[in-house]
């Protein structure tokens, strides 16, 4: 740059700074000195996190000319040793917890530990995320070193002052065994292995135990598992030293794209979904309930369809269709037999379509015959039991092309759900509907408990069907499944 341009940028910035100082009489190198400190004490200001404004909403304002730290962002007062955010979706626990990190990692010497569900997402997410990772929030003047290498603690950013982050997988308790940390970030700790994630967070804490001032920051989108679930009673039963910090996804709407936001919204707002990926609830299951809702969380769960072997049309009917009577419903679902897909040598059921509606009989039977055709399903399965004995005469004439199978429920309701609810807790049926769609549907599954005198729901109904046939029913092809609910 030329000693004029540096003379104007100079001038452009001294004014804009208020900086004091007769121009005319500095030299070109001495304006560009000024230049170079303005940039940099810029830099600086806009580089802090939490200011102490009550109530900060984060947006720009005196002295803080940058989006920063919301209230609710801000680490917690008084000696606590975990720090739970169970927030929604976007709401800002990664680069909060990054900027706890931070805050840390400015007393030398300290060891450091950070754990995500895999050795990839601790990398990808929690280190070199560009907007919220700690090589984006750390300054880099304070960075000495960072490497990414295979195996545990392989993955280390060393800061200047001596202190060391390390990552790990929370796949493997082990990975940690035997490390000294002083403080720790856990990430989307919900997302962690169901089978190890209490396990893991044990080891980290026997890892903390020579540790002056342990401290374990938690960020995560909340899940009704067991490991969640203690430490959200930890901090009803102790809330000065376990601090949970709820919060929705539309706090942080002005950092979050208006055109992402209206798909969130879209696809999960209203949904028991979107209770939790949204608002951050902790959705608890109800008492006695055959489904629970870790059934409904697990990896591959919510998967695109393979290519399926047989695929029917669930139709749990109405006795009537005036206003007030019980709806019809009907729910579309395929069985694939390609051995190995998600649960090894075992067929898997997909849910690919739930509605209800108060049909009369002609309109319902016009329905399933017309989902029947859009899926190029095999048949239509129609309970019997509920004053549907007529629905197949129907069926043959508004739709005679159309294959009906009927059926008939000789056990109990609860009898009749359990095997289905057992084959969801081995990871054997999957929701590929979309999720506005399944909520429903699901609503149903996570709220019936088959207690005497209470109505089955009207989807679950026609969703029971539908996997009978595929799953259970040997004369369609179906496999049976040992209900250990049953046998208890």
């Amino acid at each position: 740059m030329s000693s004029v341009a540096e003379r104007v940028v100079g001038r452009k910035l001294l004014q804009t700074y208020g900086a004091l100082g007769s121009l005319s009489a500095m030299s070109d190198q001495q304006v560009l000195r000024v230049v170079n400190a303005l940039v940099e004490r810029d830099r600086q200001l806009a580089s802090r996190w939490d200011c102490d404004v009550p109530g900060c909403d984060g947006l720009p304002h005196e002295g803080w000319l940058h989006h920063h730290a919301r209230a609710a962002q801000r680490p917690p007062s008084g000696e606590w040793s975990e720090w739970l955010m169970m927030t929604g979706r976007g709401w800002g626990k990664t680069r909060t917890a990054a900027e706890m990190v931070r805050k840390w990692a400015e007393t030398p010497g300290l060891q450091i530990a950070v754990l995500a569900k895999s050795a990839s997402l601790v990398r990808e997410i929690c280190f070199e995320s560009p907007k919220s990772g700690l090589l984006a929030v750390i300054p880099a003047e304070e960075q000495v070193k960072y490497t990414a290498g295979g195996g545990p603690g392989g993955l280390a950013l060393t800061l200047r002052n001596g202190t060391v982050i390390y990552g790990f997988s929370a796949e493997v308790p082990d990975n940690i065994r035997g490390w000294a940390f002083d403080k720790a970030w856990c990430d989307e700790y919900a997302a962690w292995p169901k089978r190890v994630a209490q396990e893991t967070y044990d080891m980290l804490w026997f890892c903390l135990r020579e540790a002056t001032a342990p401290q374990v920051v938690l960020s995560t989108t909340p899940k009704a598992l067991a490991h969640i679930k203690k430490l959200v009673r930890k901090g009803q039963e102790t809330p000065e030293t376990v601090v949970i910090t709820r919060g929705h996804t539309d706090e942080n709407k002005e950092n979050l794209s208006p055109v992402a936001l209206r798909k969130i919204y879209g696809d999960y707002e209203g949904t028991r979904l979107g209770r939790q990926e949204l608002a951050g609830q902790l959705l608890e299951d109800v008492e006695g309930a055959l489904w629970q809702q870790w059934m409904l969380d697990g990896d591959g769960f919510r998967a695109a369809a393979p290519p399926l072997d047989r695929l029917v049309v669930g139709v749990d009917p109405a006795v009537t269709s005036e206003e007030g009577s019980d709806l019809t419903a009907m729910v579309v679902a395929g069985r694939n037999t390609r051995i190995g897909l998600y649960s090894p040598d075992l067929p898997e059921a997909f849910v690919l379509h739930a509605e209800q509606d108060r049909f009369t009989p002609q309109q319902a039977m016009l329905r399933a015959a017309e989902l029947y055709r859009k899926f190029q399903a095999d048949a239509v399965v129609i309970e019997a039991n509920n004053g549907g004995e007529y629905l197949p005469t129907v069926m043959r004439m508004v739709a005679p092309d159309v294959p009906v199978r009927v059926v008939h429920a000789t056990r109990d309701k609860r009898a009749r759900a359990a095997p289905v609810a057992s084959l969801y807790e081995q990871g054997r049926v999957h929701h590929s509907g979309p999720v506005q769609m399944m909520s429903p549907l699901e609503e149903q599954m996570l709220t019936y408990t088959g207690a005497p005198g209470e109505k089955s729901p009207d989807l679950l109904d026609a969703a029971v069907w539908a996997i009978w046939d595929l799953m259970l029913d040997a004369a369609s092809g179906g496999v049976t499944v040992t209900d250990r609910r049953l046998q208890r």
